[in-house]
């Protein structure tokens, strides 16, 4: 990338440069700074355009892409339970290929260039993520308790799930592909029992791989807890010995003051989900602030294209700036740096990769992205505190032009090179289509 306007290191000195140039070799960055002279296969030209590392992505259901749109404006539980879980059953390899495929290229096409996912067919998955060139962090996500107030095993359950998460993780560890990593993802506390809990975490032990789990995205759930147990669900999990640094607890919206502190001892990284979180109607805001009090890694993500239905984390970002504020009554509360942070190197750490992803710095890995400073909503640009500003605030995904991932060009002046893109349209629409309409809300 020659001599661009602006790169946004975000080292930790957060330093911003004006008119640099950043060599990369062997999808790694050599050097960067101003009046480099190097002979390269590929000259990009980053005149009128800010180079910043790849968006983080810490919580997707990919192939959820199929369902936007099919379900919304309904209550969480009747959302999961009579809307999304019975069309999931119907689901098969090639059509969860199909919404990977699709959610790759809205990623890709917005900037982010790494990402943590929770889904099924795992295999279909992970295709999708290596046609397209995009980092993957992949979990087949399972539940074991068909009666949820009691978190009984149903044995069927339980014999499907040791089999597939098994076959998911080697699986994935058998394409010794460095940009496809597996992850252990068992859904919920309240939808799986303690057996599969504690199995997911001796698998991601023995593996040495991370884990998600969705905690506290209700009000319901850590009610439920509370009543039964005498104790929050983040408390429970504590106590049962689930707990551990390598996990990443998504959406976290009602955990207590005491809960926040509890989880920063144990060293568990959280993925924010404002936007879902608004958008079906969770109620409050997750204690972000208090998280980064206590020096928690927190992070951002989209959740699923059903529940988002965006997964573009730009405006992910500036939802989490706004919904603090708003909740918190005041404008300082997550600044447009923080939020920045939170898509990027908190992103990097939550996922145990801070040394090699997350900033624009010699020897990390070249996930880089450029945005086309060319725009109506992006000009003017006051200084330094200005560009933050306005990537947080007024960027959109729209905005990208160049997405690049351990150094290979997956689209470059706002063209996907990587995939033939209008055929995966044509066959995306074709099954998406086909399979909702045999299944109507």
């Amino acid at each position: 990338m020659k001599d661009c306007d602006w790169v946004v290191t975000q080292n930790s000195s957060r330093d911003v440069h004006r008119h640099y140039s950043v060599y990369v070799d062997k999808g790694c960055i050599v050097e960067l700074g101003q009046g480099l002279n190097y002979e390269a296969d590929e000259v990009i030209d980053g005149n009128g355009k800010v180079l910043l590392p790849g968006l983080i992505n810490t919580h997707t259901h990919l192939s959820m892409t199929l369902f936007r749109g099919y379900a919304d404006d309904v209550e969480l539980q009747e959302w999961l339970e009579k809307r999304i879980w019975p069309l999931e059953a119907k689901l098969n390899g090639k059509l969860c290929y199909l919404g990977a495929l699709i959610g790759c290229l809205e990623m890709l096409r917005s900037g982010t260039t790494c990402f943590l996912d929770m889904y099924f067919f795992v295999e279909n998955v992970a295709e999708a993520v290596k046609e397209t060139g995009l980092r993957g962090f992949l979990s087949q996500g399972f539940f074991d308790t068909l009666d949820r107030k009691t978190k009984l095993p149903n044995p069927v359950l339980k014999e499907g799930w040791i089999k597939s998460v098994g076959e998911a993780v080697r699986h994935v560890k058998s394409l010794s592909n460095p940009r496809i990593r597996p992850v252990v993802g068992p859904h919920t506390p309240y939808t799986c029992s303690d057996e599969a809990l504690m199995w997911a975490r001796d698998l991601a032990d023995r593996e040495g791989i991370p884990m998600q789990i969705h905690l506290a995205e209700t009000r319901g759930e850590q009610a439920y807890f509370e009543k039964i147990y005498g104790k929050g669900e983040a408390q429970y999990l504590k106590d049962i010995g689930f707990l551990f640094p390598g996990l990443v607890a998504v959406h976290c919206v009602w955990l207590t003051r005491a809960e926040v502190a509890l989880l920063a001892r144990e060293g568990v990284k959280v993925s924010h989900c404002p936007v879902s979180n608004m958008k079906l109607g969770g109620g409050g805001a997750a204690p972000i602030p208090e998280m980064l009090q206590e020096g928690m890694v927190v992070s951002l993500g989209t959740d699923g294209a059903a529940s988002n239905n965006s997964l573009d984390l730009f405006e992910t970002m500036k939802f989490c700036a706004l919904v603090h504020k708003a909740h918190r009554w005041d404008p300082t509360t997550m600044p447009a740096q923080t939020c920045l942070d939170l898509a990027t190197v908190n992103g990097a750490r939550a996922l145990g990769v801070g040394d090699r992803l997350g900033s624009v710095e010699e020897g990390k890995s070249a996930d880089l992205i450029l945005i086309d400073l060319k725009s109506p909503n992006l000009t003017p640009v006051h200084g330094r505190a200005g560009l933050i500003s306005n990537l947080v605030y007024a960027a959109k995904g729209f905005n990208v032009d160049t997405s690049i991932v351990d150094g290979k060009v997956l689209m470059i002046g706002k063209k996907v090179v990587s995939v033939e893109e209008d055929e995966v349209y044509i066959r995306f629409s074709e099954e998406a289509s086909s399979f909702t309409s045999s299944h109507p809300p």
